[in-house]
């Protein structure tokens, strides 16, 4: 499925572009990071807990690529609206973090001059984005609470560290 021209020569997805628009913004709620050509980069994030020295480890790596299409194909209902808790400037456009509908859920947008979408990545488990920083070409992500801490590779987005702040 296609629909219009993307800033940078590409094809805006129609699927993307009806639930990325001026009115609401909305993610697919799963670990994974959208383009707006409608491919999706499924995330796979998990957690260790060591009970002897208690420390947690959280772990965040690319597990497969798809497409919305295919998500769609069976679960239309994927779509989760994400709300901007904070934003920084980037490269013309924006950098946006915040939630999604449920307390555990965060995100972090990338946006160009006209408010579309460059990359989105949504978390089911992090907690809302309130802190963003770029350092060089990584982009730091702090949570609600201080405790959990992304690191995003922003020139090779599937590079994402994760950090417990507090155990």
């Amino acid at each position: 499925m296609t629909g219009k021209k993307y800033k940078w020569g590409s094809v805006m997805n129609m699927i993307i572009a009806e639930h990325w628009n001026s009115e609401k913004h909305e993610l697919p709620g799963m670990n994974g990071i959208l383009f707006p050509n409608g491919t999706i980069t499924i995330l796979n994030t998990y957690s260790t807990y060591n009970p002897n020295t208690k420390e947690s480890e959280l772990f965040c790596s690319p597990l497969c690529d798809t497409t919305i299409e295919s998500i769609e194909k069976y679960n239309n209902e994927s779509w989760t609206v994400v709300d901007e808790w904070v934003s920084m400037d980037y490269q013309g456009g924006k950098i946006l973090g915040g939630d999604g509908q449920m307390g555990n859920e965060g995100f972090i947008a990338c946006t160009d001059a006209e408010d579309q979408l460059v990359w989105g990545m949504f978390f089911e488990n992090t907690n809302p984005i309130k802190s963003l920083e770029l350092k060089e070409n990584i982009l730091i992500a702090i949570n609600e609470h201080s405790e959990l801490q992304i690191e995003i590779n922003v020139e090779n987005l599937t590079q994402i560290k994760m950090t417990c702040l507090k155990s």
